[in-house]
């Protein structure tokens, strides 16, 4: 339970750090709590993670959900890469541990997390290795999701300023519900939130539709990450995508960018654009505006519709990446 206060006072931020997302694939792949991630994503992460390193870590999901020290837990309003960010918890984490545990277990560390104590280099190397290893491969996936995240930064952002904030929090996943006075979270863990002191981190996570990942440290800014809206149509994309062709074209635009660029010459109307793509009218815009600054394509009013135009840079780029 993480007790809110008023929501007037409550201060509100948008995480788009891609570590809370890694950590959910990282707990679903170790194999504590279900995260909803689709099978191919799963069996990819599992792949992507070392043997070898999922051993070293089994003492932090003893508990039957991925416990981790403040040491080794995301930043997401962290500004700096994966790779950046993962080198520093690499060389703090085994000065930091011990200190992390005394303040999460005052009465007495548990033995698990003693024997980690007596061997923590080789632990903080196995997580830091199986998260580099999964970002490697879910980085393409993460670039495509890019749009969902600025339409739910911008979502939130309205929330807050328009006082609807109260719908806002009521949608934060299946494992994460509101009540009268906060937000219930998986494990029954309690926490109060000084909102005079501390800001609440909103983290979307691009990962599984049951995806729920927090951290709640006795310093800083608290963070729930929850599945970011429209990642159900994402994972589809991502699969037709991929199963349609995965060429240059799709390596430097993504590949909704690069179908949306493929099908460009036809004078597509914007409703054509979202069906062709298969989500939501604002992200089929999102992604033709990407294109149009870029260059590609222009956007031609004809009557009530709007079409897609390719625009000679357009040709040229389709000439080269797909001859």
């Amino acid at each position: 339970m993480l007790r809110l206060g008023p929501l007037d006072d409550l201060r509100v931020s948008v995480g788009r750090q891609p570590l809370p997302t890694v950590l959910s694939l990282l707990a679903d792949a170790l194999g504590t709590v279900v995260q909803g991630v689709p099978s191919d994503w799963r069996t990819a992460a599992r792949k992507a993670c070392p043997a070898a390193a999922m051993r070293v870590l089994r003492p932090a999901c003893e508990s039957g959900r991925l416990w981790l020290p403040t040491c080794l837990s995301p930043l997401p309003l962290d500004s700096d890469g994966v790779p950046e960010q993962l080198e520093r918890m690499a060389a703090l984490a085994p000065y930091r541990l011990a200190g992390d545990l005394a303040e999460q277990f005052p009465t007495g560390i548990p033995s698990k997390w003693l024997r980690v104590l007596d061997c923590s280099e080789p632990f903080v190397r196995a997580y830091v290795e199986a998260m580099t290893r999964i970002w490697s491969a879910f980085a393409p996936v993460w670039q495509r999701s890019r749009h969902l995240l600025e339409l739910e930064a911008e979502r939130i952002g309205i929330a807050s300023v328009t006082g609807t904030l109260e719908a806002a929090l009521a949608c934060l996943g299946p494992r994460v519900s509101r009540t009268a006075d906060g937000l219930r979270l998986p494990g029954g863990r309690t926490q109060i939130l000084d909102v005079r002191e501390r800001r609440l981190q909103l983290v979307p996570l691009v990962s599984g539709s049951r995806a729920c990942v927090v951290g709640l440290g006795r310093t800083g800014s608290p963070w729930i990450g929850y599945p970011v809206p429209g990642l159900r149509k994402l994972m589809s994309d991502v699969t037709l995508a991929d199963s349609r062709t995965s060429g240059p074209l799709e390596a430097v635009l993504g590949g909704m960018r690069a179908l949306v660029l493929r099908h460009a010459h036809r004078g597509l109307t914007m409703g054509e654009i979202s069906a062709l793509l298969r989500c939501a009218p604002g992200a089929a815009t999102h992604h033709c505006k990407q294109l149009e600054a870029a260059g590609l394509v222009r956007r031609k009013r004809q009557g009530q519709q709007v079409r897609l135009v390719l625009t000679q840079r357009g040709e040229r780029l389709l000439g080269v990446l797909t001859a």
